[in-house]
């Protein structure tokens, strides 16, 4: 019998009261930026052929047999993580854990559930956004209040919980409801690796994806009157988790949110590799922002996980985004680092072969040694007229260096690219950073909520749905 004993219905009563208006203006400030973000990554991963592929064969098995529900939430979900600029992961709060493994991405889970419940009914943005900052903040507690067996990839995990959520908030479902989906939402964990995405198995993509229509699934379920029968307390006592903070996953509700913890990632890549690419940029800018062609050599000297991610990220574009040469190689050619470069016609150029045997890796203990307070990289630029060095502690997009509205904003846009029409993602922009202050944690002075009767978000979810048809 389980020792770990979860107050689900408090839970459930959190998501069923919880109203837009309660939720605090600074979260309420993120929540929608880090929608924005997440939208970018996912109509960005949209855009690559792999995922437009799965799409097509996940339509043709539905087609084949009676209907497979919310399988469209498994090729959004794939797309949300495929360019790994996914945010809205957080840490946990021991940390001392190599490698340093996000606990939770509930953001790329939950929005494939929230663009299939628009499609499939209209609802006003406000009640679309706090659907979504709820499935993202019960997400994020679950993963904050556990750790993951060693080795274990979080994709597909907490996701499920997360996505469940948000679809029983979209409806407005009852305590009770709402308590069945978490409960079955954390029955069907995929135990997957965190080895396999850094050899470059794009499987880790379809993780999120399953996670995704696992967790609508179970809000369905929930509203027949399924229940998990405690499997999920069952599952976080030792077979999943090794150990499980109660108090983290359910205490103070409303009033300790732990999005406040979360980040916006500022690149397309493993979140490891940040750090050394926020280092690179004034390094580069020192020496002039020099071609390609005067770079003699990148010297890196990082922390002990980063410095191990020192392949050439040649076996898949996932590859690439864990190899901090490839990384730093996309970012002197383009300038940027964002779904452009991976893209099937940009990713075997030749010059980037070039710039990674010129990228040198190496670890600095003292560095390793900041874990988990800080992750910091320096990286020395060896040109013909010189040498540049610049060094960070931590990666930019943590609550104590938030990117600015126009950085989200720029990011948004270089993911999306031209997939979708400039006038539906103007009035997205627009609907998602009105009235935010430029500091992404910075406080509001005026409150948006309650005003909204849009569904620029549903047009934009029906949008989506036609592009990919």
């Amino acid at each position: 019998m389980t020792d770990v004993v979860l107050d689900l219905p408090a839970l459930g009563r959190f998501v069923a009261e919880t109203g837009r208006r309660d939720i605090p203006e600074e979260i309420w400030t993120f929540g929608r930026l880090l929608l924005l973000d997440s939208l970018g990554a996912l109509i960005g991963g949209l855009r690559y052929p792999a995922v437009q592929q799965l799409g097509e064969n996940l339509q043709i098995a539905v087609e084949q047999t009676d209907g497979v529900p919310f399988a469209w939430t498994t090729t959004l979900g794939s797309a949300a993580t495929w360019l790994d600029a996914d945010s809205g992961g957080s840490f946990h709060p021991a940390g001392a854990r190599l490698p340093p493994v996000p606990t939770a991405h509930p953001a790329p889970h939950v929005l494939p559930a929230l663009l299939h419940a628009l499609t499939a009914g209209a609802v006003d943005d406000d009640t679309a956004i706090a659907a979504f900052v709820l499935g993202c903040e019960v997400g994020l507690r679950f993963g904050v209040g556990t750790s993951l067996r060693p080795g274990l990839h979080p994709h597909g995990i907490h996701g499920p919980i997360a996505a469940a959520v948000t679809m029983c908030a979209f409806v407005g479902a009852d305590a009770e409801r709402s308590t069945r989906a978490i409960g079955l939402g954390g029955s069907v964990p995929l135990a997957a690796t965190l080895a396999v995405p850094m050899h470059g198995g794009t499987v880790r993509n379809l993780w999120t994806g399953l996670g995704s229509y696992y967790g609508a699934l179970a809000a369905a379920n929930a509203a027949a009157g399924t229940v998990d029968d405690g499997l999920l307390e069952t599952l976080y006592d030792g077979v999943v988790t090794t150990d499980v903070d109660v108090d983290e996953i359910t205490g103070q509700l409303g009033e300790r949110w732990r999005l406040r913890d979360s980040y916006l990632k500022p690149y397309a890549c493993a979140r490891w590799v940040h750090p050394t690419l926020d280092a690179l940029r004034p390094a580069l800018a020192a020496a002039g922002d020099p071609a390609p062609s005067d770079i003699v050599a990148i010297d890196i000297g990082t922390f002990a996980f980063a410095a191990s991610l020192d392949t050439a990220g040649a076996e898949s574009d996932l590859h690439a985004r864990f190899s901090i040469p490839r990384c730093v190689a996309s970012v002197v050619l383009d300038g940027r680092l964002d779904a452009d470069g991976f893209l099937p016609e940009q990713f075997d150029r030749p010059e980037i072969g070039v710039l990674i045997d010129r990228v040198h890796l190496r670890e600095v203990p003292d560095f390793s040694a900041e874990l988990p307070t800080n992750r910091p990289s320096r990286v020395t630029v060896r040109t013909v007229s010189g040498n540049f060095t610049a060094e960070v502690r931590n990666a930019r997009g943590n609550p104590d260096s938030a990117l600015t509205v126009d950085e989200v904003v720029e990011k948004f846009r270089g993911n999306v690219g031209s997939f979708l029409p400039v006038d539906v993602l103007d009035s997205v922009i627009h609907t998602l950073t009105a009235s935010a202050t430029t500091d992404t944690r910075g406080s509001a002075t005026t409150d948006t909520r309650g005003s909204a009767t849009t569904t620029t978000l549903r047009d934009l979810a029906v949008a989506i749905r036609t592009a990919v048809a």
